[in-house]
């Protein structure tokens, strides 16, 4: 009979105390004394909670260096080098084999935690993880990267993370075989989510391509504001400190993007969102466009707009195609004003092909919405999840499948 992880967990994983009935705790977690020179990984709920033995890192894997290979100097390939916030190109030549963990080392920002399957090239902003043999590598990469790394870091002008404050943490050993269960189940949510990921490009693709076919059979010009209904009344602005003093989950957007989260929701609809001020071009000219749905609050750097005699999925589709570059103004700081940007003409199909192209586009835009739906659900479960695993407060089992 094959063999199958399962999750043995309470009723519910978010509940405010995960206690855990259907394995005992697992015997052999060091004291506080013997915690010396170092203290246990955060996130993990404190030494008292974790159920596995710790060990110091030092102990538990190595940092090698990368090695320095600017811009010039790369070859076309298909070798991935990666620094401290990730991939930064391609070469020819790997410096190490893969799978690896690739870890940042310094820089002001960001330090990330990377995991890639092939040979690789690290530059001399991260370091390349080795773990002791008794360490499954992917279980690694999962608990780096939920432990982090910024709080590790020294210095002001360009902080770094010194291999002697990496290795005084402590973290949870459990046997391998377990690490292994723990990776596979946490890779296999990971998995769905990049499969989530791919469909959802695949979506939007082929709603460009239906709307570029539809074209073909005849278009007609409309402006902007002919065809589309503006809810800029309802937005509403908050510094970053009222966003802090209200806490919450609903998305609080701006012009490119999430911006944090607050307690309340302004909208709950279908929107697409143009940028206002700041960031409000591509590259290729188009406007910065965000589609969204569900609870949102939306702050004044973005026009909030819906479809008015087409849906909004085909308004999306119309601006993503437009230049509005002749409509910009501002000298110091970009900005696309109400008025201009009602002006702005559109290319929509006529006739039949346009009520056809209505039709196919709505489960394709359904399709689009679920697949994320779905992807920001697993990423919290995987999050619920991954502390409670790495701690031993859950156990991964064998389960024989008929």
């Amino acid at each position: 009979m094959p063999a199958s992880p399962m999750i043995c967990m309470p009723s519910s994983i978010v509940a405010e105390s995960l206690s855990q009935s259907c394995a005992p705790a697992f015997k052999g977690s060091m004291s506080t004394n013997t915690l010396l020179g170092g203290e246990i990984a955060r996130g993990l709920g404190g030494e008292s909670r974790v159920k596995w033995p710790l060990r110091r890192s030092s102990d538990l894997f190595e940092l090698r260096y990368g090695k320095a290979l600017v811009a010039s100097s790369r070859r076309p390939g298909r070798v991935p080098v990666f620094g401290t916030n990730g991939q930064t190109g391609t070469h020819d030549t790997p410096l190490f084999a893969g799978p690896g963990v690739i870890i940042g080392r310094k820089g002001a920002g960001h330090l990330g935690v990377h995991w890639t399957d092939e040979d690789y090239w690290v530059i001399d902003t991260a370091y390349s993880l080795v773990p002791d043999a008794d360490i499954d590598l992917k279980y690694a990469y999962y608990l780096l990267k939920y432990v982090g790394l910024n709080h590790l870091k020294h210095g002001t002008s360009n902080p770094s993370l010194t291999r002697e404050a990496f290795g005084a943490q402590y973290f949870p050993v459990p046997p391998i075989d377990e690490q292994v269960l723990i990776a596979e189940t946490l890779s296999a949510i990971d998995d769905k989510i990049d499969a989530n990921s791919r469909t959802v490009a695949q979506a939007l693709t082929l709603a460009r391509a239906l709307f570029e076919s539809s074209l073909a059979q005849g278009t007609r010009t409309a402006q902007v504001g002919a065809v589309s209904e503006f809810h800029n009344r309802r937005r509403v602005p908050l510094s970053r400190r009222e966003r802090e003093q209200r806490p919450g989950a609903v998305p609080y957007y701006g012009a490119t993007g999430v911006f944090g989260y607050v307690d309340e929701a302004l909208f709950d609809e279908i929107l697409v969102l143009v940028g206002e001020d700041g960031s409000v071009v591509r590259e290729d000219g188009g406007p910065m466009l965000q589609y969204i749905w569900g609870k949102a609050w939306i702050n004044n750097h973005a026009h909030a707009i819906t479809g008015l005699i087409v849906s909004t999925e085909l308004l999306f589709l119309a601006l993503d195609r437009a230049d509005i570059r002749p409509i910009m103004t501002g000298a110091v700081q970009a900005k696309v004003s109400m008025g201009n940007l009602k002006s702005v003409g559109l290319r929509l199909p006529v006739g039949k092909a346009l009520d056809v192209l209505e039709l196919a586009l709505a489960p394709v835009f359904s399709l689009y919405r679920s697949r994320i739906n779905e992807s920001a659900q697993l990423r919290k479960t995987r999050d619920a999840l991954l502390p409670e695993l790495l701690s031993g407060r859950l156990r991964v089992s064998i389960q024989e499948s008929a």
